[in-house]
């Protein structure tokens, strides 16, 4: 079991378990992390239909359920 996510993680990389890039922390809320997407990220459609994520937004929740580790960078679990 991961640690969950907090506002010391502010920042971080998030990657997919193959380390893929998808995008960084800007914002923790009740213990899950918004991540704020870029053009530069790797983000593909299978990754945002895993994480419920869709196009109307920059941001997006991160819930632990989805988090492998916490670690220099937040990796995502496999599927």
């Amino acid at each position: 079991m991961t640690r969950d996510i907090n506002s010391g993680d502010v920042g971080k990389r998030v990657v997919t378990s193959d380390g893929t890039h998808v995008g960084e922390v800007s914002d923790v809320r009740n213990g899950n992390a918004h991540v704020q997407t870029s053009d530069d990220s790797d983000l593909t459609d299978k990754v945002k239909s895993m994480l419920g994520w869709d196009d109307s937004d920059d941001t997006h929740e991160l819930r632990n359920e989805h988090v492998e580790r916490v670690g220099d960078d937040i990796r995502l679990r496999g599927r």
